[in-house]
């Protein structure tokens, strides 16, 4: 439940009251950098807070300054055994862990696993009931996905890098598109909850009936890697349906030292070595020592290299760990990628951006979120959930916390 509202006093009142008599653009630039939950609270400090961020303008202004300051999210879901389950939000702009959502208050919820998020929609798997639950935020509501044509999936068989969701931040719909290999051909399923159904459509080599060519509105679903060749699914407004991308690297980019993150049309090549403590070489204990980020040519033939991470940023964020994963997305010429890493039961999060027109590598640094001991269950980056607004009468859902 939100928390109680704070009780009027005659110096809240007057702290308020001067704090509106702020200049308006010092007022915004305050404001602008708050999370939404945030937001969400400060409604109940005073009527006069409450009208200001509640005015169609200071929304117009906040959604435009979070597309212009590539405000964005990371959500991870952490267990702690036996069930329970909570999904965590941090905000890069405030850098701070500020949204909380406690699944154990969603019925019929078993099992969790989180796969992505867009706008006010999560979407998680049930490896008990092997089926895709998504869960709307505004009005606390769940809704059970049908069987995809696949039939019945557990979660050790959804990829991160081959399943998107999309959805509109000012509705109540979605499409969820996910690339999977169906009697050796590949194929792109995708299900629409205005119509709750899913359609299946083979992806077929780029030529003159489905030309390619790079589009910031493009989908792009990662299938294998099988020696120096990639299989990317692409869709978009352009290819009049799904085609096949075959980007190759001019070497064999594997290896046991390396790990691979895709997304958007993305790969990121993580290079890593083990541990030396004098003599001795720890090969269960890594250490990260290069981060490149690769992208699709413009014909689809070819991975070219967009940039590298410095050795000095490399310097900065690199700890030991045991095992890593990662995450990967592209809005707006801006690629961020977030790496988790685990050390003796320890997680660690690695933010970093790429500006692709200012060419400039950034790092958001994450802090601690009390994960040690726990499971993580999924993680997904979003950048539209700034754009979600509550109601004037506010969100209701006795699940959203905030922070």
């Amino acid at each position: 439940m939100y928390p109680p509202p704070p009780t009027p006093t005659p110096s809240t009142s007057t702290s308020t009251l001067g704090f509106l008599l702020l200049p308006s653009e010092l007022l915004h630039e305050i404001l602008f950098r708050l999370p939404l939950p945030d937001l969400h609270r400060l409604r109940s400090v005073s009527r006069p807070l409450s009208s200001l961020v509640s005015s169609s303008e200071f929304r117009r202004l906040y959604h435009l300054n979070s597309s212009l300051s590539s405000s964005s999210w990371l959500f991870l879901l952490s267990r702690r055994p036996p069930r329970d389950s909570f999904l965590l939000g941090f905000h890069s702009p405030s850098s701070r862990w500020s949204f909380r959502l406690p699944l154990r208050s969603l019925p019929r919820f078993d099992d969790p696993y989180f796969l992505a998020s867009s706008g006010p929609f999560f979407l998680f798997a049930s490896n008990l009931r092997q089926d895709l639950v998504s869960f709307h935020l505004p009005s606390s509501s769940l809704l059970r996905l049908p069987p995809s044509p696949l039939g019945p999936r557990g979660t050790s068989s959804w990829r991160r890098a081959s399943l998107k969701l999309s959805a509109d931040p000012t509705s109540h719909r979605f499409r969820f598109l996910f690339a999977e290999m169906y009697n050796h051909l590949p194929y792109l399923f995708e299900y629409r909850s205005d119509t709750n159904t899913w359609h299946a459509s083979e992806a077929v080599p780029v030529n003159p009936d489905r030309p390619y060519s790079p589009d910031p509105l493009n989908v792009y679903l990662h299938l294998a890697h099988i020696s120096t060749e990639s299989l990317v699914l692409c869709t978009g407004p352009g290819t009049n349906g799904p085609v096949l991308l075959r980007p190759r690297f001019t070497e064999n980019p594997f290896g046991s030292d390396r790990l691979h993150v895709y997304g958007d049309g993305n790969m990121l090549i993580v290079k890593s070595a083990p541990i030396e403590e004098g003599s001795r070489v720890r090969t269960r204990m890594r250490v990260l020592i290069g981060i490149e980020l690769w992208g699709i040519s413009s014909d689809g033939t070819e991975w070219v290299l967009t940039s590298k991470v410095s050795t000095e940023m490399i310097e900065e964020v690199k700890k030991p760990y045991g095992v890593m994963m990662g995450c990967m997305a592209e809005r707006e010429g801006v690629v961020r990628v977030v790496l988790m890493s685990n050390c003796k039961g320890a997680w660690d999060l690695v933010w970093l951006s790429y500006n692709r027109a200012k060419g400039v590598w950034r790092w958001v640094p994450v802090p601690d979120c009390g994960t040690k001991g726990l499971n993580m269950a999924g993680i997904a980056l979003s950048s539209t959930f700034s754009r979600l607004w509550p109601s004037p009468a506010g969100i209701t859902s006795s699940a959203y916390i905030l922070r």
